[in-house]
């Protein structure tokens, strides 16, 4: 009887328990900015007094680097000040307002959603919100390249360049939607579209280191986990047909100076896993800017390109380090244990072991601890099997000159999408040498290909007539043209970097010399 009494109790004083962490946790995301603590600052920058605070209450602070002069230094000195009236005495601004999103405080003009409507354009009759900005590491301050930017839970997204810029189009029916960053071995940034500005965003992500400790390996050995994730793939990623909207770059640098770019937007059929359907291409818009001399134009065009693309979609097309019947031509280290958007991936690194002709792949793998999913490679050919590739990777070149690869490195990474993992990025560097016949010395050529998807739709699915899709190793029409942000219209499509946009400008100005002239 007295057991039975004691039971009772416990469950009932555990439901109390319970509950009251949970009116605890909720009042703490409510209260913070009412919280009071003490601070104490002598001539420190805004940006260091903020990193202090936020240590202190365990947030984070989130803010567009326009609105806030984060270098300029800073004296305070409070005792048992509100979070919120501190942050209006360090700011001094008026005009600045705080919200708080999970761990973090947004920073963030008033009366965001108007402006959002007012500014550039923006208006309640938009299709769009065109958000600008970009990505950085909250200590280093260095740019992050290749972050995938997305609506939580949408379809769309696109990705930073390399120096962390990014455009994002958002359609008007996501802005009271998320706004999400993710980067591998950083912490997520997850803030409402409306408490973003409209250009030059700054967005800083928070390392976050694991233990090995910290996670429960279920195997110690890398190839027993490769094996289980190929295992998976159709648990794991949308493997039925679907259409993909897709931004296409390539640019060709001869001597480290821009002499070609291609760009396009694509709508992609995607053909299933199985089956023998191939996947198709609709050129939606396209362009392309060329800077050849005469005496260049005969030299060579480079494979790789939108067939490459589509066959380095490693789930679908896998290469020898996925498949177990190649398994005994590599070693694979369980290395490292990586946190990757709000869950973890196990780092597995894979070396040939000894030369093969075609089967010489060097790399990295990033596989979910949790379900196993591949969601990022980096890899390599192989020095010595490169050599043998100049056929493979040179699509033409005159019978004057001599080409040589010297380097050939891919990344793909996929994307979760309402718990299903889709295509998100591919993307490829080759470098190779080229000398003329009779030339004692040798040219540097690398071209570098970027294949994003920006969309996915696994509705409205049908293949494309034959009329209407493009060859995947054809070339991109010859169009020159003035570099206009505004010629994609509602498309999205990865920034160029500053110096990409430079060339694009020296470019368009050689050409219309070129043309006066004429």
């Amino acid at each position: 009887m007295f057991k039975t009494l004691l039971n009772k109790y416990i469950r009932k004083l555990i439901v109390v328990i319970i509950l009251l962490m949970c009116f605890v946790f909720s009042y703490s995301q409510e209260s913070i900015l009412n919280q009071r603590i003490s601070f104490k600052s002598r001539n420190q920058s805004l940006y260091s007094v903020l990193n202090e605070i936020g240590s202190q209450i365990g947030y984070d602070f989130s803010y567009n680097a326009d609105l806030i002069p984060s270098s300029k230094k800073t004296k305070i000195d409070v005792d048992s000040t509100e979070v919120s009236k501190l942050l209006d005495i360090i700011l001094n601004d008026s005009c600045l307002t705080y919200n708080v999103i999970d761990k973090q405080i947004v920073i963030h003009k008033k009366n965001t959603i108007g402006r959002l409507y007012a500014i550039s354009g923006n208006n309640p009759n938009s299709n769009v919100i065109t958000i600008t900005g970009k990505i950085i590491d909250k200590e280093t301050r260095e740019p992050l390249p290749f972050a995938n930017i997305s609506i939580l839970g949408k379809s769309i997204g696109t990705i930073t360049n390399e120096e962390g810029v990014f455009t994002f189009k958002i359609p008007t029916l996501y802005k009271d939607e998320i706004f999400v960053c993710t980067y591998i071995g950083y912490k997520n940034s997850e803030i409402p579209v409306l408490d973003l500005a409209l250009r030059n965003n700054t967005i800083y992500l928070e390392q976050d280191f694991l233990s090995i400790q910290e996670v429960i390996i279920r195997s110690n050995n890398p190839e027993a986990l490769v094996k289980s994730a190929m295992e998976r793939v159709k648990d794991n990623y949308y493997t039925q047909p679907y259409m993909m909207t897709n931004f296409y770059r390539e640019f060709v640098k001869k001597n480290n100076k821009y002499t070609s770019v291609s760009e396009a937007v694509l709508s992609v059929y995607k053909s299933p896993y199985e089956g023998y359907y191939s996947d198709q291409v609709k050129m939606v818009k396209s362009r392309k800017n060329i800077n050849y001399s005469e005496n260049d134009t005969f030299l060579l065009k480079l494979k790789g390109g939108l067939y490459a693309s589509l066959y380095l979609d490693i789930i679908k097309n896998p290469l020898s380090f996925l498949l177990e019947k190649y398994f005994y031509l590599y070693t694979y280290s369980l290395i490292d244990i990586v946190k990757f958007d709000n869950s973890t991936a196990y780092v597995i690194e894979f070396k040939p072991k000894y030369y093969i002709e075609d089967q010489s792949f060097t790399g990295k793998l990033y596989i979910d601890t949790d379900n196993l999913t591949i969601r990022s490679a980096h890899f390599y050919i192989d020095s010595e099997a490169i050599e043998k590739l100049t056929q493979e990777l040179v699509l033409k070149k005159s019978m004057r000159t001599f080409v040589k690869p010297v380097s050939a490195s891919y990344w793909v990474n996929y994307r979760q999408i309402n718990g299903i993992y889709f295509l998100n990025l591919v993307r490829g560097e080759l470098e190779f040498k080229v000398r003329k016949r009779r030339q004692l010395f040798s040219s540097d050529f690398k071209t570098i290909f970027e294949f994003a998807v920006n969309d996915v739709d696994t509705v409205n699915i049908d293949r494309y007539n034959r009329n209407e899709i493009i060859s995947t190793n054809q070339v991109f029409i010859d169009k020159n043209f003035e570099y206009d942000y505004s010629f994609w219209g509602d498309y999205n499509y990865i920034i160029p970097d500053e110096t990409l946009q430079d060339a694009l400008i020296r470019i368009t100005q050689q050409m219309q010399k070129l043309k006066q002239n004429e």
